[in-house]
């Protein structure tokens, strides 16, 4: 099923979820955290050049996703959430995208301004970089709130909601709405 239901995520959400995860913690990060930690040399260079494609291509992947975000039914929330659940997962998933288009607007402007368009601009510069690197920190938190919440509906409420983005067509429970 490559579309989303009331019930479910399609194939497409799937993929686009999974795969800018894996780009963000598998090559983003580390590219990042590496990129400032070695001195002048390939290592900085080949992980700079890594993290700003990648941050390019997740930039277009989250664009893609809400798109198809935003044409497609999001799956309905178990009924017997409490509201203050259902506003903690919708704001975490906003934050999640709104990091997503930050972080690679904030990197770009920084490197801009800083250094590629006259005049260079280095306080301003320093006011991007500062947005860029505090968004890390954002993103961290974001991510583990994401985290904890798919893992408390699979192993405490048990509810399914995150088998619904493991598989498109794997049978779920009953679901209530």
């Amino acid at each position: 099923m490559w579309a989303n239901t009331e019930e479910r995520w399609g194939s497409i959400s799937i993929g686009l979820h999974w795969t800018i995860a894996a780009l963000v913690l598998l090559a983003q990060v580390p590219a990042g955290i590496t990129m400032v930690s070695v001195d002048p040399g390939t290592v900085k260079n080949v992980c700079y050049n890594i993290h700003k494609t990648n941050g390019f291509v997740i930039f277009l992947l989250a664009i893609i996703w809400l798109g198809w975000r935003w044409a497609h039914p999001v799956p309905f929330l178990p009924a017997d959430m409490s509201e203050w659940q259902v506003k903690l997962a919708r704001t975490t998933h906003m934050l999640l995208f709104i990091v997503l288009f930050l972080m690679p607007i904030t990197g770009v402007l920084y490197i801009a301004v800083g250094r590629f368009l006259p005049p260079e601009n280095k306080p301003v510069a320093e006011v991007f970089k500062y947005a860029h690197l505090t968004l890390q920190f954002v993103l961290y938190a974001a991510v583990v709130l994401h985290v904890v919440g798919a893992l408390q509906h699979h192993f405490v409420r048990q509810d399914g909601v995150l088998r619904r983005m493991l598989s498109s067509t794997a049978p779920l429970p009953e679901l209530r709405r």
